[in-house]
């Protein structure tokens, strides 16, 4: 079923009981989490959850309204402007499997592997079978661009695109969302697909995964896809439903990170520009290329922009809260920004030709975040491997972890 105020079947009389607290929506508990206030309209007190405001109100007060779930076969073909490589072509027969049979599948998969083009097979096969299809991810951005190749793809399909303050719905059948939209949805998806599965919030949040879970039937299939997966979800999907993809579809070795020790805090600190830094940035715009600077704190992005800009104007910067991040990174994709400095949130969902990446004190970021950070260089087969540089006040065992994963995934053999 899916929650809706405009449905004519009541789920839950009220979407929230008052005492113990619990949300109906999204399954909060927490008494942290919900909101308490006297209405005179109703003479009484009202209780709201403030876990899944951002969807609509569940309240103490009002009945959650649902529509029954309906299914609808329809012939989903799809276009791929490259053939699968034997890896890719391997992983998607192992998805294909599962999405037949149910279960789980865990696709650990390096970063620019092509795991969205693995799972159209499958995708098409469902939906000829008339199951309801969701490809979520926890981040925006995750989820607005696998949006994008999958109209690509599938062009004669209506694909849902929903995520905070955007909802563009045709029929609920094939739906792209991020992980809390899930909380609308009970009994309903045939096949979920998670990318990015350990991207924040979702390790955090054990709702999320209660989502997950409910948000599909009883038969469903689950297909897990991240490059650094945790150890709980490794234990929870087996080892022989994981499928390990060593080599990015164009067949190239992973660029391995080069050290540059330096304290740039320091430096950011007596507002100067970093010499060594300065020199990475020089020579990479030299060689026509562009540069992606990972920074872990926002004030220091701010302080050390300002520096950046001073000597090379095409730069800008881009965190979480900034609301023309996604000019800022079609501008980055169009070469009119040469210097891009960021937080976390371009570790993931962005891809652009010609890049470097420097990621700055990277000892203050762990090893998943780093992973996904060397991921962004080297995707295109015109710009295969790229070059990552890691500056550092001190070593750090997230360093030394993402090293040694990178050298691990190009030692491995590649399966077909």
């Amino acid at each position: 079923m899916i929650l809706d105020h405009t449905g004519n079947i009541t789920y839950k009389s009220a979407g929230v009981e008052a005492e113990p607290p619990l949300c109906h929506r999204c399954g909060n508990r927490d008494r942290r989490y919900f909101y308490t206030y006297h209405s005179d309209f109703h003479g009484s007190e009202v209780i709201y959850c403030m876990k899944c405001v951002n969807l609509g109100r569940s309240d103490s007060i009002a009945p959650l309204k649902c529509k029954a779930t309906e299914r609808k076969a329809e012939p989903t073909p799809y276009g791929l402007d490259f053939a699968l490589s034997g890896q890719q072509a391997h992983a998607s027969k192992r998805i294909l499997e599962t999405v037949k049979k149910g279960g789980s599948l865990l696709l650990y998969a390096v970063t620019g592997a092509g795991k969205t083009e693995m799972t159209f097979e499958s995708i098409g096969w469902a939906r000829g079978e008339g199951l309801n299809v969701a490809f979520v991810s926890p981040r925006i951005d995750v989820v607005k661009e696998v949006h994008i190749r999958l109209c690509g793809a599938f062009r004669s399909s209506g694909i849902d695109l929903m995520y905070d303050g955007v909802k563009q719905v045709y029929n609920h059948h094939f739906t792209v969302c991020t992980v809390h939209q899930l909380y609308n949805f009970i009994d309903h998806f045939d096949c979920i697909i998670v990318d990015e599965t350990d991207a924040f919030p979702l390790p955090q949040d054990p709702l999320l995964m209660h989502a997950i879970r409910r948000a599909a039937t009883g038969q469903a299939s689950f297909i897990f896809m991240t490059a650094t997966p945790s150890r709980q979800l490794i234990r929870e999907v087996g080892d022989e439903n994981i499928i390990t993809l060593p080599r990015r579809y164009h067949g190239h070795d992973l660029a391995v990170p080069k050290m540059v020790w330096h304290n740039v805090a320091r430096d950011v600190g007596r507002r100067r520009l970093p010499k060594k830094l300065m020199a990475l940035i020089r020579n990479i715009l030299e060689e026509k290329r562009r540069v992606l600077i990972f920074i872990p704190e926002i004030a220091m992005m701010e302080a050390l922009f300002t520096l950046v800009k001073a000597d090379f104007p095409a730069s800008a910067s881009v965190h979480s809260g900034d609301p023309d991040r996604g000019g800022k990174v079609e501008r980055m994709r169009m070469g009119e920004i040469e210097v891009m400095l960021t937080t976390t949130i371009l570790e993931r969902g962005v891809t652009f030709d010609r890049l470097d990446a420097i990621i700055i004190h990277a000892e203050r970021f762990n090893a998943e975040s780093l992973i996904q950070m060397c991921g962004r260089v080297g995707r295109k087969p015109t710009d295969p491997v790229g070059r990552i540089w890691f500056i550092a006040h001190h070593q750090s065992s997230g360093i030394r972890r993402t090293i040694r994963t990178i050298r691990d995934f190009n030692q491995r053999t590649v399966v077909g």
